[in-house]
């Protein structure tokens, strides 16, 4: 299999392209960058199967043909953010381009444009797989394992807590901006509402070293997304929070000013943050180093009521981009023959220990809690 990829030189995709490079089943990888120095950072992180790796010099703002680009490859895997700019633009282009496509897009706004593309991509024969990251991702997959246990799903409650030191990258800035800005979607009592971004705060408990973390309603595809594949749900909600409490006011402060109304001037916030953030997390104290998932998903079994509790901590990189590698790998293998458009936890397409066995492996324990 052959894979072209977009955003490989950033922090995920590096992890991911790493994780390509070790599998048999892909003979060739080629990562597209700004510069070639970025390429030959990345070059100098992956340990086994460099050899597989090619370089393409690409400026996603610039490029003009990318369906020509993509074509020749089979699969294009995107860690380009922000995802509310790249998203529906790559898909595209892979449909055009007859080549399946695999992302970490994790703006609910996207992930909804690619979702109009189902019926041109389900007609060509292809696979269109977005949102397998962390959150979304993990938090799917820890869905789709929760129901399957349950006989009946009433509700499922997903949370995240962030690492800052994870955030430094200008898209991952952008991308907070962007979900605490504006109204964000959430699944109540059977029908999809737009609520306040950052309303809704709440305390919740994480694994790990994370423990207590303020969350609140923030802008990620999983109320969007869920309500598609689990039949008379009644709620989906997503909330998530930096585990420094801190900065998520300042977000919030942000948008009550206005200022996160447009890209341009997100842009411009994005690299005051990137400039500031290492300063202003010596200001504030050490956090915990890790980030977090958690998914709550309440139904029965048996007539009688039941909770269960998926949750899990670890580096973001591992979170994030193990899950897109394995997916990667499920398509060479022709493991995945659903056609059209979908996200990790459609029913009979991704298998859920699979992935928590590949992170497990990798040191991040996957807790299964029942109340």
């Amino acid at each position: 299999m052959k894979v072209i990829f977009f955003g490989g030189t950033g922090s995920m995709g590096e992890k991911a392209i790493c994780e390509l490079c070790s599998f048999p089943e892909i003979k060739q990888i080629t990562a597209t960058a700004r510069s070639r120095s970025k390429y030959e950072k990345l070059l100098a992180k992956v340990e086994t199967g460099g050899e597989k790796l090619r370089y393409l010099e690409l400026d996603l703002d610039k490029a003009e043909d990318i369906a020509g680009i993509i074509r020749g490859h089979d699969v294009v895997a995107n860690t380009a953010g922000p995802f509310y700019r790249y998203e529906i633009k790559l898909a595209q282009a892979a449909a055009d381009a007859n080549a399946d496509y695999v992302s970490i897009c994790d703006d609910f706004d996207a992930a909804q444009q690619v979702f109009g593309l189902d019926a041109m991509v389900r007609e060509r024969g292809l696979r269109a797989l977005t949102g397998i990251g962390w959150t979304p991702g993990v938090s799917s997959l820890m869905a789709r394992a929760g129901a399957d246990s349950l006989d009946t799903v009433e509700k499922i409650n997903v949370s995240w807590a962030g690492n800052s030191d994870d955030s430094v990258g200008a898209a991952v800035i952008l991308h907070v901006l962007h979900i605490f800005n504006g109204l964000v979607p959430s699944f109540l009592k059977g029908t999809l509402k737009m609520v306040p971004a950052g309303s809704g705060k709440e305390s919740l408990h994480f694994p790990g070293s994370i423990g207590g973390i303020n969350v609140y309603n923030v802008g990620h595809p999983e109320p969007v997304t869920m309500p598609r594949y689990f039949p008379n749900i009644k709620e989906v909600t997503l909330k998530g929070g930096i585990n420094e409490d801190l900065f998520n006011k300042l977000a919030l402060f942000m948008a009550k000013l206005g200022l996160c109304k447009n890209e341009t001037s997100r842009n411009m916030l994005s690299s005051l943050f990137r400039k500031t953030l290492p300063l202003m997390r010596k200001t504030v104290g050490p956090a915990s180093d890790q980030s977090g998932i958690r998914v709550d998903i309440t139904g029965s079994v048996n007539g009688e009521p039941c909770q269960l509790t998926y949750s899990a901590a670890g580096p973001m990189e591992i979170l994030t981009s193990v899950p897109m590698a394995i997916a990667i790998r499920e398509l060479a293998r022709g493991n995945i023959k659903t056609t059209g458009v979908f996200a990790p936890e459609a029913p009979g397409i991704l298998d859920p220990q699979l992935f928590f066995t590949e992170l497990e492996q990798r040191g991040v324990k996957i807790i299964r809690e029942e109340k």
